[in-house]
C-alpha cells in the first residue's frame, strides 16, 4: 500500500511540474513578403508580418534600443502571450541636407509589436521606424498607453494611444501617426 501511494505521489508531482512549466515560443504565422508603400502622407496600413504564441517581449531590449540591434529588439521571447508584428511601408520625407540634390521622399518602414492575453486584449505594443538614424535612437521608440483594447482587424493605430518612451518635450510626446492594423 505505502508503495502505491509513494507512486502516486510521484506522479501527480510530475503531472504538476510539467503542467506549470511554460511552453516554449511558437512561430505560427509569418509573412516574408514585400509590400507596396503606402503614398505620401496617406494612412498606413500595418500587415501581419509574424505571430506567435507563448511569448512575451524583451523588456530589456526595448528599454536600450541605443545598446542593441533594433531589429532583434522587437522580436518575441517565451512568455504567456501572443504576440503580433506588423510593418508599415510607406513613403515619407527624407531629410536632406542644405545643398544636397538627394531625393526628399524616401521608403520607410514602421514596426509595430502587441501582445494579448488569452482574450486578445491588447496587453502592451510598440513601435518604431526601422530606418531612424538620428541619436539617441530611443527617442523613436512609442509605447502604448491603452487598457481594455481588443486586437480587431482594421484597428485604427490611434486607439493604441502610443507615447514616446524618452522625451524632452511633452508637446512632442503623443505619437501622431495614421493608419489601421490588417491581421488578414
Amino acid at each position: 500500500m505505502r508503495k502505491i501511494l509513494t507512486l502516486f505521489l510521484l506522479i501527480l508531482l510530475s503531472i504538476g511540474k510539467t503542467s506549470c512549466q511554460n511552453r516554449k515560443l511558437k512561430i505560427v504565422y509569418k509573412n516574408d513578403s514585400i509590400e507596396n508603400p503606402t503614398e505620401l502622407n496617406a494612412a498606413k496600413k500595418y500587415i501581419l508580418k509574424k505571430k506567435s504564441i507563448n511569448s512575451n517581449f524583451d523588456y530589456s531590449k526595448l528599454d536600450n534600443i541605443d545598446k542593441q540591434n533594433k531589429t532583434e529588439s522587437f522580436e518575441p521571447v517565451n512568455g504567456n502571450f501572443t504576440y503580433y508584428k506588423f510593418i508599415a511601408t510607406f513613403i515619407g520625407y527624407a531629410y536632406v541636407a542644405p545643398g544636397d540634390s538627394g531625393e526628399h521622399n524616401k521608403t520607410f518602414h514602421d514596426i509595430l509589436i502587441i501582445k494579448t492575453n488569452d482574450r486578445n486584449e491588447i496587453v502592451d505594443s510598440y513601435q518604431y521606424t526601422l530606418e531612424w538614424a538620428e541619436l539617441p535612437f530611443q527617442y523613436d521608440v512609442f509605447k502604448s498607453k491603452t487598457e481594455n483594447l481588443i486586437l480587431v482587424d482594421n484597428l485604427d493605430i490611434k486607439l493604441l494611444n502610443l507615447n514616446r518612451t524618452e522625451s524632452w518635450n511633452e508637446e512632442d510626446k503623443k505619437s501622431k501617426e495614421s493608419g489601421i492594423i490588417k491581421l488578414k
